[in-house]
């Protein structure tokens, strides 16, 4: 065997070393365990809590009603509502006992179109009273016409469109895949804001500690930094995992328990293909920018002071494009971002549910999603060796770039 090959094996096997030692100090078995208890135990009790107020009924509010006979349909029935027809001749009486909290109000009926309520202090009762005046207004209106029952069923009967995704090449249109894509989507996300105050913790640390350059004797600052990359990356996927599972738990379990209709899980999609490449760009796209945070990281020396911190935000921005352009997805803008590194992630899986993609766009996605995060480690890992010597400082980006250059 060389000594390149046992120096591979040796570079890999202490890089899997660093990996599990980042991933076991930040995900705690037990701790994590405790968490999801405890989220079941407040999720049943916000549920149980809901419930309570949802189905609480508080006492009838009592309106007086002035001039009902011009409406010239009856009175609607509205929860929570009380009419009092009688007893209030005038409206000044009907004021008078506004005024001295007889009642909650009045109702002065100017036309069968147009009213007044008067009330003490506003109250939520009277976006009810008039909702269900239009309604019951416009049923009275729609029942006077002088056609038959079949012909207003025609009337409200919406116009039918079926929407066909036979000619769809690529394109996960069906609910199912929506559902399924947009919860990748939305784990990634979580991913990395959950890992990214570990990554920076982690790195960040590492430099302030001087027990680091005796480590980084034994092993080169690119192993140092791709095990910590894995490790970290690793620990908020198990940890964005629990969450998603005890989530969906709740969903599934509190509203049998309430007696509401429950979440149920989306069928088998009809295309398998576009899921399974929006899971690959998913976790590529977690990869890229875990490695593009390690190098930001590298040239940070305390986080709780540093301006950089802010870089977090970054993977906020192919976020929002991705919703600006779901109302565009075949732009030459979007067919761009859906293959840009820094954006494929987001922008790609909303085109492969709104159009027809072409094959080449994901597989050039993949192509340069893992370029760019091989590049950005190597970055993180340049920018390390250097940062971890300096102490009281950050590098400029100037020195940050001479330092890339001169590592070519």
């Amino acid at each position: 065997m060389t000594h390149d090959t046992q120096a591979g094996q040796s570079r890999w096997a202490q890089v899997r070393r660093i990996a599990s030692w980042e991933f076991n100090r930040f995900v705690k078995w037990k701790q994590q365990a405790i968490g999801i208890v405890v989220m079941l135990v407040v999720g049943a009790l916000s549920g149980s809590l809901t419930s309570l107020v949802k189905n609480a009924r508080g006492k009838d509010v009592r309106v007086a009603v002035l001039g009902a006979a011009q409406l010239g349909f009856p009175l609607p029935a509205v929860d929570g509502v009380t009419w009092m027809s009688e007893g209030y001749p005038t409206e000044s009486a009907a004021r008078d006992a506004v005024a001295n909290d007889s009642v909650g109000g009045v109702l002065m009926v100017r036309s069968s179109t147009a009213a007044d309520v008067v009330v003490r202090k506003r109250a939520a009762w009277t976006t009810n009273v008039e909702r269900a005046l239009t309604a019951t207004r416009q049923a009275h209106a729609f029942a006077s016409l002088p056609i038959g029952e079949a012909g207003r069923a025609e009337l409200l009967a919406p116009f039918a469109v079926t929407v066909s995704t036979a000619t769809l090449r690529n394109g996960a249109t069906d609910a199912s895949s929506r559902l399924i894509t947009g919860g990748i989507l939305m784990f990634g996300i979580l991913v990395l804001f959950n890992g990214f105050a570990s990554l920076f913790t982690g790195i960040t640390g590492e430099k302030q500690q001087r027990i680091t350059e005796q480590i980084i004797a034994i092993v080169t600052p690119q192993t140092w930094m791709d095990g910590k990359i894995l490790g970290l990356a690793g620990a908020a996927l198990a940890g964005t995992l629990l969450f998603s599972a005890t989530a969906l738990a709740l969903l599934t379990a509190l509203p049998k328990l309430l007696g509401n209709s429950s979440f149920t899980m989306p069928g088998m999609p009809s295309e398998i293909l576009p899921l399974l490449v929006v899971v690959l760009v998913t976790l590529l796209g977690i990869v890229m920018w875990f490695s593009f945070m390690a190098a930001i990281a590298a040239t940070i020396d305390d986080p709780n002071s540093s301006p950089r911190s802010a870089l977090l935000l970054i993977p906020v921005l192919p976020l929002g494009l991705a919703f600006t352009l779901m109302s565009r997805p075949d732009t030459v803008v979007a067919q761009l971002l859906s293959v840009f590194p820094l954006t494929s992630m987001a922008v790609l899986p909303i085109r492969l549910l709104l159009t027809s993609v072409p094959w080449w766009e994901p597989v050039l996605a993949v192509m340069l999603l893992a370029g760019a995060a091989w590049s950005f480690r190597r970055v993180a890992g340049t920018i390390f060796a250097v940062g971890i010597l300096m102490h009281g400082k950050e590098p400029s980006w100037g020195e940050t770039w001479r330092w890339l250059r001169e590592a070519e």
